[in-house]
Order: C-alpha cells, then sequence, then structure tokens
C-alpha cells in the first residue's frame, strides 16, 4: 500500500512551525511496512486543500491528512474534503453530544464555535479523540481510503499508534510481517558507521538498512520484512548482534530508549548514585538525567561552578592550580570530579570544564576544548575532547559525552580505568 502524507496549516507553510507530523506519521509507516512515496504540506485554503486531496488519490492508495480540525474559521479540512470528494457535509449528533458533555464535565458550556467539530463528509467512519475536542475520520473511496487527523501533535500521535496502523494493517490485502529496529549510536560520525558497516550484507536477512543522523547521535535503522513471525525475529536478532559487535560498544540505546534512561539502569542496577560538576555545559547534564522520571533514586546532585571563584568555594579547588594550569584543564576537572564526588558522598563525580565560545578560545586551547572527568572507587581519569560546531552543540555535544562516560564506566569500556 502506497502512502501520501498531507499536512495543512498556514503556520506550517509559512515556517512560522516546523512539520514534525509528518516525519512521525512517515516513520511509523515505515515501521509497519507501508511505503510513503509523497509527502505535501499546504496551507488553510480550500481551493489548495481540495487541489491536495484530488492530486494525492491518483497516486496512491492510502492519503493521511493532518491538521484543520480545529473550531476556528480557518479549519476547513473537512468541508474542504466534502467539496473533493462530492459529498454533504452533515452533523453527527452523538459526536456533538460528546463534545457537549465534555465541556460540561469540565465546567463550562460548550461555545458555539465548535459545533463545527461535529461536521464531517456524508458516509465518514468517525475517529474518536480522548485528547482532544477534534475527532478524526475516514472516507472511502473506490480504490482509496482518506484518513483524517487532528493536528496537534500529541493527539495525532495517540491515533497514529493506537488507531491508524491497526486499521491499515487489517485494510493490507498482502500480509507482510515487518520487524524493526532502530540502534542508536554515539561516538561514531556516519560516514565512520557506514565504513564499519561495508561488509555487512543486510539482504542476506531479508532486511534494509537506514542511516538516520540525530545530532548527538546518528541512528542505524533495521528494516525487516518476511512472512514467517519467527524466522524474521531470528534475522533480526542475528542482524542487529553482527552491527552491534562492529559498533564496538558504541550502540547506546535502541528504539525510543535514551541515553539517559540507559544510565539510569546501569546506576540503579549496580545501586550507585552519580553526583555532578559542570561549568562549560551550565547545568545540561543534570537537565537530562532529571528529566528521567525516578531519577532521585541515583541522582545525587549537580553543582554549576561556572566561575573559578564558584570552583574553589564549592569544590575546594586550589586557587594557585587555576591559576597555573587554567581552569579548561584536565588537572581542574579531575578536582571537580573528585570534589563534587567528595562533599556529595556518591559513588561517581562527574565533572566537565570547557570552552563554548564563541569567544574564550586561544591558540593552545580554542573554542570547543573540553575536558571530561570521572572519579570513582576505582580512581580518577580525565580526557580533553576538541569538539566543533556553534555554542549549543559543543554544550550539547559536551553533556552527552559526559553522560555517556557513565554507561561506558559500568559496561568497563573506558581503557583509562583498566590501567588504575
Amino acid at each position: 500500500m502506497r502512502v501520501e502524507l498531507i499536512t495543512i496549516g498556514n503556520e506550517l507553510t509559512s515556517g512560522e512551525v516546523v512539520d514534525t507530523n509528518a516525519a512521525f506519521m512517515a516513520e511509523l509507516l515505515s515501521e509497519a511496512g507501508l511505503e510513503v512515496v509523497f509527502i505535501t504540506t499546504t496551507g488553510d485554503e480550500a481551493l489548495r486543500i481540495e487541489d491536495s486531496l484530488r492530486r494525492a488519490q491518483e497516486r496512491v492508495e492510502v492519503i493521511i491528512v493532518s491538521g484543520g480540525l480545529g473550531p476556528t474559521k480557518d479549519d476547513i479540512t473537512a468541508s474542504s474534503a466534502a467539496k473533493a470528494m462530492k459529498l454533504d457535509l452533515v452533523l453527527n449528533r452523538e459526536v456533538l453530544e460528546n463534545l457537549k458533555k465534555r465541556f460540561a464535565e469540565g465546567g463550562m458550556e460548550m461555545p458555539i464555535s465548535n459545533e463545527k467539530q461535529a461536521f464531517f463528509p456524508r458516509q465518514a467512519e468517525i475517529i474518536p479523540n480522548p485528547m482532544g475536542t477534534a475527532c478524526g475520520f475516514i472516507v472511502r473511496r473506490p480504490g482509496k481510503v482518506f484518513i483524517f487527523l487532528p493536528g496537534v501533535p500529541r493527539e495525532l500521535k495517540v491515533l497514529m499508534r493506537e488507531k491508524v496502523i491497526p486499521f491499515l494493517e487489517k485494510e493490507r490485502k498482502e500480509k507482510v510481517l515487518v520487524r524493526s529496529r532502530t540502534l542508536k549510536v554515539f561516538g561514531f560520525t556516519e560516514s565512520a558507521i557506514a565504513d564499519l558497516l561495508k561488509d555487512v550484507r543486510p539482504q542476506d536477512f531479508s532486511a534494509t538498512l537506514a542511516y538516520l543522523p540525530r545530532y548527538p547521535e546518528n541512528h542505524v535503522k533495521i528494516i525487516i520484512r518476511g512472512r514467517v513471525a519467527e524466522e524474521a525475529e531470528d534475522n533480526l536478532r542475528k542482524l542487529e548482534s553482527l552491527i552491534r559487535e562492529k559498533l564496538q560498544g558504541r550502540v547506546i540505546a535502541v528504539d525510543r530508549e535514551t541515553l539517559e534512561e540507559i544510565v539510569g539502569q546501569l546506576l540503579r542496577a549496580e545501586r550507585a548514585n552519580l553526583a555532578v560538576a559542570e561549568s562549560c555545559t551550565g547545568g545540561l547534564v543534570a537537565r537530562r538525567l532529571t528529566q528521567i522520571a525516578g531519577s532521585s533514586d541515583y541522582f545525587e546532585r549537580s553543582v554549576v561552578v561556572y566561575s573559578n571563584a564558584a570552583k574553589v568555594q564549592m569544590l575546594g579547588i586550589p586557587g594557585d592550580l587555576i591559576d597555573r594550569v587554567g581552569a579548561v584543564s584536565a588537572e581542574v576537572a579531575e578536582k571537580m570530579a573528585e570534589g563534587v564526588r567528595r562533599v556529595s558522598n556518591a559513588t561517581l563525580g562527574l565533572a566537565i570544564t570547557g570552552i563554548a565560545g564563541p569567544a574564550g578560545g586561544s591558540e593552545e586551547k580554542p573554542v570547543g576544548t573540553v575536558f571530561i572527568a570521572l572519579a570513582s572507587p576505582k580512581g580518577t581519569v580525565s580526557r580533553r575532547y576538541p569538539f566543533m560546531g556553534d555554542r549549543d552543540q559543543i554544550q550539547t555535544i559536551s553533556a552527552y559525552t559526559a553522560i555517556d562516560w557513565v554507561r561506558r564506566y559500568f559496561l568497563n569500556l573506558i581503557p583509562a580505568f583498566k590501567n588504575l
């Protein structure tokens, strides 16, 4: 089944809002083994919406439309769809009553403008929306299926996963099993990954590979197609194992897992906790780690020692050491890690100090120079990194690298610790 996605909204065509819906839908459909061959974006204008729908039905079997189902005047997707397909726009009384009930439960009277959200093209099959007032709907035409969804991303994601994908899997005549796995890689560039995997033959596993840059990660997506579940799953397992071996411990997470979740799992499993001292990243490590629910089980504290005075006062770093080697140095990074571990009594102390730019660099220590250190029961190690990019990129990759040090520590992947 070939699919075209149509996203609607003046905010998309003007560039005010990034179209994340199309990317999300395309990825989800691809994982389900459905081929997205066109993605169209159009503004809130009836003639353009109608034209997009007519053109789409000439090219594909499934058209999925998002946006324009709200209560305001510029939300004209339902009426435009009815006109394009030469159907009457009719009131669905059940949807209307449910809308009124939803507002009443919130202690409000439904505004008159919301009534338009109960009008749909005749013959439309309603897709209830438990998260908002805009229901989706399906219209069938000979050999074609049109699916209309609200444009609010969190609502669209739920409806795509829980309603649309199961619906399309039932509609698909050719029953093809699809298994996928996204390996999230950190520490290798996209080209380096391609070189490491150049001898891998995905066709031997009835698979295809895709390389997806997701700064600061790079993803390798495996898609297996087959007719027998056991065979597809076996192929996926074997190919994933082969790729992991070639990527030398740089696969940090899988599918919807995150690096921060994996690090949290390792800390919890080892009954360890972590304290962090940050300078150039300004608290970014702490923010990332504490986005995980339950991180209080293992995240002890964070201190942002941005100034030299803060490093001296809060972590006890000798002022003459900073004067002699500079705040951006291996010696100071190690003292920061040891200091935060000491004052917190944590299992691990992690530290970052560097020059994020755009100014402040020198010939000896250019912008992007970052030192990361980890203090542990085994001892303390540090490393200098020559990161590149703008200020935001340098801060991001510095924080990410530091967090990955914790993962690599527990997996015994930091060579310097082996020599202590």
